[in-house]
């Protein structure tokens, strides 16, 4: 369902330049589209969001101006919004404990090769027919997607909450008291995680690659969807790691990724370089559902809605912040100010949560975030 829901979603990317050209946009008003799906995104059941995110994905197909444009987007952010909160708290509660991190990357792995072959196909369908029919092959899949959610999946997400519910009878997990500058360094990992993602993924790489080295669409979803291929292939292999040897040991190398390839990224002078700072980018989201298991790791008992409501909260002011401001330094300062701003968000986080967080195996006692291991 993931994989088909999230086709309307990878399409996004490698259209933008086309959508600035026919549109008439800047660089400011291309951003304001990325907050338009982000922002709504944030303030959402199941079958209304797969709703939400089809009616968007046919309103795009069918847009006509910056306005309708925008529409479309908040409509596709309404409907995401809604699943991903679902979806995140039943990931962690569906299994064991010690494997929270390698089931998340599965269903991560799920939306990155849909943003990969659907990124690759929006490219391919616009250069032969034009992106609106980009927009449209995408509703075909979300509606795809909503079948199968109706099918398999809302019957396994009912189930896994009743069983966790107060009315089933599970006696509540103990909860140790976390520290909250634990809690805000996890935090600021989430929201830096997102603001590259909007900022740079969807926003600067696109522009970069349309503006400045004057690629195709299909050129842009193809070198994204590379990244994407390489970033599901170690996926598994990366949660496996975070879940084995302790989470912040994978997460800041991760962090540590995404900084060069966005630093990269405006260096880049032509396709071989573009692929690499983007691929760079795109690996580092391996490490993307790393903060949700230590959050899962530590509130146990009190990891339900409300964390995950607060979880999604921080992301989505990543998103909605990323593009606009991304594209709005962008076109006052120029890229290497836009990608910038990005590097510095991500440097302050993987900082704070060096020294603030300390590693251990998933085996071990939990406590104290911020208490040292011996």
């Amino acid at each position: 369902m993931t994989f088909l829901l999230n086709f309307g979603q990878g399409v996004y990317p490698p259209l933008l330049p086309e959508l600035v050209g026919t549109l008439g946009l800047s660089l400011a008003a291309a951003g304001l589209l990325g907050t338009a799906f982000s922002l709504p995104r944030s303030m959402l059941a199941l079958h209304a969001g797969i709703a939400l995110v089809l009616a968007g994905t046919v309103a795009a197909a069918l847009a006509s101006s910056m306005a309708t444009m925008a529409l479309a987007r908040a409509l596709s952010g309404l409907g995401y919004g809604t699943t991903a909160v679902v979806g995140i708290v039943y990931l962690m509660r569906a299994g064991p404990p010690h494997e929270r991190t390698r089931r998340a990357n599965m269903y991560e792995g799920s939306l990155i090769t849909a943003n990969a072959v659907s990124g690759y196909l929006a490219g391919g369908v616009a250069a032969f027919a034009g992106w609106r029919w980009g927009f449209g092959a995408a509703a075909v899949a979300v509606g795809a997607g909503w079948l199968v959610a109706g099918w398999r999946v809302l019957p396994a997400v009912q189930t896994a909450f009743h069983r966790w519910s107060p009315t089933a009878g599970a006696a509540p997990e103990p909860t140790p008291r976390v520290s909250p500058v634990a809690l805000l360094a996890i935090h600021l990992v989430v929201f830096a995680l997102a603001f590259s993602w909007a900022g740079a993924l969807t926003t600067l790489a696109p522009l970069y690659g349309g503006q400045v080295l004057g690629l195709s669409a299909a050129a842009i979803g193809r070198t994204l969807a590379i990244g994407y291929a390489a970033e599901a292939a170690l996926l598994i292999p990366v949660g496996w790691a975070a879940d084995t040897f302790g989470r912040l040991r994978v997460l800041l190398p991760g962090l540590a990724v995404v900084l060069t390839g966005v630093v990269l990224l405006p260096l880049a002078g032509g396709p071989a370089g573009y692929t690499l700072a983007c691929t760079l980018v795109i690996l580092g989201m391996t490490v993307w559902m790393v903060p949700a298991s230590l959050l899962a790791e530590y509130l146990r008992g009190r990891f339900g809605g409300r964390a995950v409501g607060v979880y999604r909260l921080i992301a989505d002011l990543g998103m909605v912040s990323a593009p606009a401001a991304v594209g709005w330094l962008t076109g006052r300062a120029g890229f290497g100010v836009g990608a910038g701003s990005v590097a510095l968000v991500v440097a302050a986080a993987g900082c704070l949560a060096g020294l603030v967080l300390r590693s251990r195996r998933p085996g071990q006692p939990p406590g104290l975030l911020a208490t040292p291991t011996p």
